[in-house]
């Protein structure tokens, strides 16, 4: 573990940059997907959602790129690359960017960015930038066969907060991160192997790995469309709670603590968040069905956790058991 991580902390294999000429630039939103390919190849997808709108941007970064496609929620984007010393700036106008649609998504491909090591692979990538960004989610996809190389999986990637899953051919590490300050650390390893023959093994992991997961997913959707069947409700709240972070935690527990509904403002008053933070939270949480917002006023709307209303339709005749066993949950 140790040597993954100074390894990590030497080799930066891509940094990078941002610029826009004559405008503050800040990202609602920072989503890198990188899927490592047999030949060694990369291939990437950016997707950037822009604070404010703009109409130029530089994207420096530390190794050469190509076949770059490009696309916006906008009225028109023109993207170019230029390569100089071994390294690609993109450079992108835009016309017709707004408030609303500020998305831009990059796709292209990269080569040498993977480095032998023994028996295994890594792939390090630095996408730190000086700019504050609302929210930042990082994918690194495994070719087909490949699995992670340490004897403990989050050995075999960096940082460690890192969650594993799997599509049932693929292995994938991804992070989460929000409320990051310009110049926060982005830097991200993985080290890979790949089977020379898939045996048995290797078949059962992948396996299993896909079966705890579509387990997972299908318990989220059926509670949620309300059809949880009755001494399975434990399981499947343990499920939603598993896809929180930290700050969504707070909220539901907060809500929990309110038989299932509070206004938005006593929200930020108990989690000491603030308005605006409480406010994007409730929205994610409503857009995965786990919230209902309700307005109450011009100013002001209710916020109902759909988990607590499900109990209590579903389930009335164990009202006051579920209630005892989410306080002392809680």
């Amino acid at each position: 573990m140790k040597q993954l991580i100074v390894s990590v902390l030497v080799a930066v294999c891509c940094v990078v940059v941002f610029s826009s000429e004559g405008y503050a630039l800040s990202l609602n939103y920072y989503g890198i997907e990188d899927t490592i390919n047999e030949d060694l190849t990369v291939t990437n997808q950016i997707t950037l959602k822009f604070g404010s709108p703009i109409n130029h941007l530089n994207y420096n970064l530390g190794f050469k790129v190509y076949d770059l496609e490009y696309e916006a929620d906008f009225e028109f984007v023109d993207c170019k690359v230029t390569d100089r010393d071994g390294k690609s700036e993109i450079s992108c106008d835009f016309i017709g960017m707004t408030e609303e649609k500020n998305t831009l998504i990059l796709k292209f491909k990269a080569k040498n960015l993977i480095k032998r090591v023994g028996d295994n692979y890594r792939f390090t990538v630095n996408y730190g930038i000086s700019l504050p960004i609302k929210r930042v989610f990082v994918l690194i996809r495994l070719p087909k066969n490949g699995i992670l190389a340490g004897n403990v999986a989050n050995e075999s990637y960096f940082p460690s907060t890192g969650n594993t899953l799997t599509d049932g051919k693929h292995i994938m590490v991804y992070w989460e991160e929000e409320e990051l300050a310009s110049g926060d650390s982005l830097q991200f390893s993985v080290l890979y192997s790949i089977p020379i023959i898939a045996g048995p093994l290797y078949n059962l992991f992948i396996a299993a790995l896909t079966f705890i997961v579509v387990i997972v997913m299908i318990a989220i959707a059926v509670y949620i469309k309300g059809g949880a069947p009755e001494g399975k409700k434990d399981i499947v709240k343990k499920a939603v709670t598993s896809v929180l972070n930290n700050d969504e935690k707070t909220i539901i527990n907060i809500l929990n603590r309110h038989d299932g509904k509070a206004n938005q403002k006593h929200l930020v008053r108990e989690s000491d968040f603030s308005k605006a933070k409480v406010s994007r939270i409730v929205k994610n949480l409503k857009e995965r069905g786990i919230v209902d917002i309700e307005p109450i006023s011009g100013r002001e709307n209710r916020i109902i956790l759909k988990i607590d209303k499900l109990e209590r339709t579903e389930f009335e005749e164990e009202k006051d058991d579920i209630s005892t066993s989410d306080a002392n949950s809680t």
